[in-house]
This record gives C-alpha cells, structure tokens and sequence, in this order.
C-alpha cells in the first residue's frame, strides 16, 4: 500500500513538474510574442511612410504615425472612418477593383498605384500606394499598404519636362535665327530685310505674329512697316496696347537699347487683356541696334504667359543685334554703289576731338586719311599733318586722352604722316551705321570741316542726329546732290570688299596707309604686326591673299551672267 502511495506521490509530483515546465515556456513564448509586437510596432512607428491597415469593408482598423501627420488628423479620428475620407471616389474604385484581380489571381502579390491623397485642410498630395491582402484560413481579412508621398519627385519631373521642352524650342528659335542670318546676309535693301525677319519669326511655332517698325530718333516715333500672321483680333490688340506710344513697349525697348517684354497678366486691362485670354500670352519687342544706332524694333507675340524668359530673351537681343548690323550695311552698300549721291558738310570744334585740338595747340593742317577697325574695337587712324612740328605733333598725341598707340610713319620738317590708335568717340562708325561715308576730314585752327556721303534715298536728319550725337556742336554748312561716274572708286572697293575676309582687309588698308609699299618703306612687317597685335607670319599669310585678290580684279575678265 505504502509502496503504491509512493508511486502516486511520484507521479503527481512528475506531473506538477511537467505543468509547471509547461507555463514556463507559455510564458516565455508570450513574452517572446510580446517582444516581437513591440518590436514590429517600433519598426512600424519609425518608418517615415505612412502604412495603414483596413478591414474588408475598407475601413480603418491601424494606422502609423507618418499616417497621422501626413493627413492631418488625429488617429482616433481615422480609425473606423472609410478611406474614402482620404482617397476620391474613383480612386477608391480603382483600388477595390485592384483588390478584387489579387483575391482572384495573386493573394500574395502586391500593388501599387498613384492616387492623390486628400488631407485634412482638403489639399491633395500626389502619393504612391502599395498594397496586398490579408488572409486568415484562406478568409479576406482585409488589406495593409504603405503610402508615400511623392511630391518631390513630381515636381523634379515637372522640372526636367520643362527643361527639355524649353531646350527643344530654344533648339527651333536657334535654328530659326540661323535661317534668318542667312537670309539676310543675301538681302538688297531694308523692306527685304524687315520683310524677311516678320515672315520667318511668324512662322515659327512657339510664335503667333510679327511685325516691325522703323525709328525716328528725332521724333521718338514709330511707323509699322512689316507684318507678318496679324489678323483682326491681333490688330485690335496692337491698337489697344497703345504699343508704340512714347511711353510704350516698343519705345522703351529702345531706349534700355534690350527687350522688353510685356505679359498680359501683369498689366490686364491696360494692354488688352480680356477674360477669355488673361494669363495667356506675351510679347516681346526686340531694338535692332548696332554700336550706337537704333533702326527700328520687332515686335514678337507668343501663346504663352511667361514667356520670353532666360536664354529666349538672350537669342532675341543677339538677333536684333544681327539685324542691326545687316541694315547698317546695306545702307553703307547702298552709298556706296548709288548712282547719285547726298553730299553732307558738317563744321565742328571740339577740344574733346585730337585732331581739331591738335590745330588749336600745335598749329598747321591736319587731315584724315583713312580709318580701319583694330581688332579691340579701337580705330587705327592715319592722318597726314602740315604746317606743324613732327615733334610737337607727337608730344601732342603722347599727351592726348583716349590714344592708346601712335608713331610717325614718315616725317619732313613741317608734315608728316600718322598712325594713331584711338579708343575714344568718333563719327566713323556712327556715319557707317547710317548709310554715311566720310570722303573728307579737315581740321585748322580748331575747326574741322567734315563732307559726308549719303545715298539719295538715305535720311539726312538721321546722318544730322549721328553727329550731333557725338559733335554737340557740329552743324550742317552744306548739302547738296552730287552725280557718281560710271566706275567710281568706291564701285571698286565694293568689288574688293566683297572677295577680302575683314582681316585681309584690315592689312591690306594698314599697309597701305602705314606706307609698307612705299620705296623706301615707310613701315616693316613687324611694325605692321605690332600695330595689329597679330604674328608677323600672320600679318604676311594675310598680306599675301589680299594682294593676289586685288590684282585678279584688277586683271581678270569679270565674270557674265
């Protein structure tokens, strides 16, 4: 009996042992279990994304708290709501009908979609959303999904779409600017140049219409004298934007000499802008400038707000500085092969000037010879002096603002011939612009007298404005008609401006005026280099080409049509 209790006794206690062992490791797995929740929580809480958690009606059951902060509402009051709170309606639908195709096909894939997220304050924020079904003993349990807001990365791609966009269409005015150039350079007169620059511009996509106007600096006035795509609705606007006043747009772009860009959105009503088009389009007016002449503006309308902005604007001044040039040339070229001529004289004393200065403290004559253009924009000018000390005359010139260079090229006792370097104002070049060429220059006893040449279609007021611009007190003794022989000198040296590049002949007139072909030489290679800051193999390879040119037009047969 004993033995029988003992035997109960042990296995009880055995028994005891194995329960007590039992709730051991059912604690231990529920602190485990505990653990890992608390864990997964951490894990969950840390992330910056939001995740959520809905039951199969879609409502929330969990949510995180880069959920709560994203949304702008309390946990409490998302949990139970539907997530149509946050996502529309069709989005909704979307995302149900994604749910339906994992139920049926992949229960253990994932989705992901983007849909605008609606905040608490009712703004929508781009975000993506990836997803996937719960399951428990094969029954839908509901879904859990990761949110991410991916307002960077839309504005980033926004950015980069602008970009391209805006590279693609400055690559089609780049190549429309080139195709003007070209045209240009091969046009006759200024209607041909103004026509062509409207057509093109017109045509061209980012643009609606074009239209240019010529300048009167006296009268700072405008007169339209091209247009190219304007129809009625266009001209209505034109006249109610009042462009060309002279408070104007147009005026002043002008007079900041770079364009000038109205947006109807800033300026409403004033500049035409209806409600139906307000925000909408832009215009830019463009000078035709060229050193310090203005011949007119372009006046450029797009379909667009805004625009005209950065590297646009900069492509539209450097092709208005492209035709300025072009119509200052074909007035010069029209001077110099016009059949009759304006011949203009002017009378001038500036002490500011350093060969009417040089009469008025040295004495004697001094008188132009030539100009050419150095290759730092300076004027190389020869002049010829008489009457006067060489020596005197060069103390002068060492002496004299603006002369960055100068030498006698010969001397006597009372004359000699100059070279002198100058950086300060001139006519020349002014002259140029409008169509004018200086045939003679004089200067005795602080007075100079200058004759011009114009065409006979040129404007004189324009020539007049040109020199009293940088003579403030030259004044007009003389103007009259003058016929030009059938083969005329400047004829010919059109001929050779034609087939020499600006360098050959910038050292061809150098040399000559330097008198490097004087016997004896009045100048050497090295000195004709120096003068133009170039090599002397240089100088002479240009030399060379230039001399060969000339005399195959003076000894050629001229080509027949």
């Amino acid at each position: 009996m004993s033995e029988e209790r003992e035997e109960g006794e042990k296995e009880g206690a055995e028994a005891e042992e194995e329960r007590r062992n039992e709730g051991v490791e059912a604690e231990k797995e529920r602190r485990t279990d505990e653990t890992r929740l608390l864990a997964t929580e951490k894990v969950v809480a840390a992330i910056g994304d939001g995740i959520y958690q809905l039951d199969p009606a879609g409502r929330f059951v969990s949510v995180n708290d880069a959920t709560v902060e994203a949304t702008g509402y309390d946990r409490a009051e998302l949990l139970g709501e539907h997530a149509s709170l946050l996502v529309d309606e069709p989005y909704v639908t979307r995302v149900e009908d994604e749910i339906a195709d994992l139920l049926a096909n992949e229960p253990g894939g994932v989705r992901a979609m983007e849909a605008p997220i609606r905040n608490a304050d009712g703004e929508r924020v781009p975000c993506e959303l990836r997803f996937s079904v719960v399951l428990s003993d094969g029954e839908f349990e509901g879904t859990v999904g990761v949110v991410r807001d991916i307002s960077w990365e839309k504005r980033r791609d926004a950015a980069l779409r602008a970009q391209r966009d805006e590279l693609e269409q400055l690559r089609h005015i780049n190549a429309v600017v080139r195709s003007i150039d070209r045209a240009v350079v091969r046009a006759d007169t200024a209607d041909e140049i103004e026509r062509t620059v409207c057509d093109r511009i017109a045509d061209a996509d980012p643009y609606r219409f074009a239209l240019v106007a010529r300048f009167d600096r006296e009268l700072e006035t405008l007169t339209v004298v091209s247009g190219a795509g304007i129809d009625e609705e266009d001209a209505e606007r034109l006249r109610r934007m009042d462009f060309d006043a002279s408070d104007g747009p147009a005026i002043e772009a002008i007079r900041n000499r770079s364009v000038w860009v109205v947006q109807d959105a800033d300026r409403g009503d004033e500049w035409g802008a209806s409600d139906s088009d307000a925000g909408r389009w832009s215009m830019a007016f463009v000078p035709f400038r060229y050193d310090d002449s203005i011949h007119g503006v372009l006046g450029v309308y797009a379909d667009r707000p805004f625009a005209f902005e950065g590297p646009e604007r900069e492509v539209l001044g450097e092709l208005g500085q492209m035709v300025g040039y072009a119509l200052s040339a074909v007035k010069t070229r029209q001077a110099l092969v016009s059949e009759r001529t304006i011949e203009l004289t002017f009378r001038f004393s500036e002490d500011d000037y350093p060969f009417t200065a040089l009469t008025k403290q040295v004495g004697g004559t001094s008188r132009f010879e030539d100009a050419v253009l150095h290759p730092d924009g300076s004027l190389l000018l020869y002049v010829s002096t008489e009457g006067s000390d060489p020596e005197r005359v060069l103390e002068f010139f060492e002496e004299f603002e603006g002369v960055t260079h100068f030498r006698a090229i010969t001397q006597r006792e009372d004359e000699c011939l100059l070279e002198v370097r100058y950086a300060g104002p001139m006519a020349f070049s002014t002259l140029a612009n409008h169509g004018g060429i200086i045939r003679s220059a004089v200067a005795e006893e602080g007075v100079a007298h200058v004759t011009v040449d114009i065409p006979e279609t040129g404007d004189v007021r324009e020539v007049v404005n040109a020199m009293t611009g940088v003579f403030e007190d030259a004044e007009l003794v003389s103007r009259q008609t003058v016929e030009q022989p059938t083969e005329t000198r400047a004829r010919f040296r059109d001929t050779l401006d034609d087939r020499l590049t600006e360098r050959q002949l910038t050292a061809l007139t150098t040399a000559y005026r330097a008198g490097y072909y004087d016997w004896p030489r009045g100048s050497t290679g090295e000195e004709l280099a120096e003068s133009l800051d170039i090599a002397p193999p240089t100088l002479h390879k240009h030399l060379r080409i230039a001399e060969r040119k000339v005399l195959s037009a003076i000894f050629d047969e001229p080509e027949r049509d």
